[in-house]
């Protein structure tokens, strides 16, 4: 299953914030279950810029960036196409709005986020890192 992780999921996991457990539980299952999990190159962006913010230390922000690439399967681009698609979608949230656009572009089947309010409007299923746990324990129940 090819997973579209938000910002706000590594944010969570690595600065420990409410969730981290359930999100901490997600990236362990993933890797058990095979599921690839895509992240844009502007959460990396937004990852160090905010944990740099938090830790004022450049070698923290540094090591949190890079084992980010160690949890995902592909750092997407955002396209062209989809930051202008972003720009005409009626999103309040454009940053959300180019994630999903992103998330689409990548044939997604869905995205992660513990923010699903910024999603309301996406027509691709959109889940919490529990509620995607209990998809994925499901699928397992199923294949056996």
């Amino acid at each position: 299953m090819k997973l579209f992780v938000d910002t706000n999921i590594f944010l969570d996991f690595f600065l420990e914030r409410e969730g981290c457990d359930d999100v901490e539980r997600f990236f362990i299952d993933s890797r058990r279950c095979r599921n690839r999990l895509l992240v844009s190159a502007m959460s990396l962006r937004d990852i160090g810029y905010l944990v740099q913010k938090k830790t004022h230390d450049w070698r923290i922000t540094r090591e949190l960036q890079l084992k980010v690439y160690s949890i995902v399967y592909k750092v997407v681009h955002t396209t062209a196409d989809a930051a202008i698609e972003s720009l005409y979608d009626d999103w309040k949230d454009y940053e959300d709005c180019l994630q999903y656009n992103a998330a689409v572009e990548n044939d997604c089947f869905a995205i992660i986020t513990n923010d699903k309010t910024g999603f309301k409007d996406s027509p691709l299923p959109v889940y919490t890192p529990k509620e995607i746990l209990e998809i994925m324990a499901s699928y397992q129940q199923a294949a056996q």
